[in-house]
């Protein structure tokens, strides 16, 4: 994973943790809830893909030909 996939990755955690704590205390208005867990929902399918594309790389460099290791550049992730 690439440092500026790492440090997206984590804002997106933080920002999916921050999300919870909100959604969790007590008087939160219907409306802000689901304007909420829809960012939430976003972060969280972004964060899969970062995640689903680092584990495909990783797959690549251990599947080299011959034992050897092979890098392939990971594509960036579909919006």
């Amino acid at each position: 994973m690439a440092e500026s996939e790492a440090g997206s990755l984590e804002r997106r955690l933080d920002r999916l943790d921050a999300i919870v704590a909100e959604l969790e205390r007590e008087g939160v208005e219907l409306d802000q809830a689901l304007a909420l867990f829809e960012e939430g929902v976003a972060h969280l399918r972004a964060a899969e893909q970062t995640i689903r594309g680092t584990e495909l790389r990783v797959e690549r460099l251990l599947e080299g030909a011959g034992g050897e290791p092979v890098a392939e550049p990971m594509e960036p992730p579909a919006p």
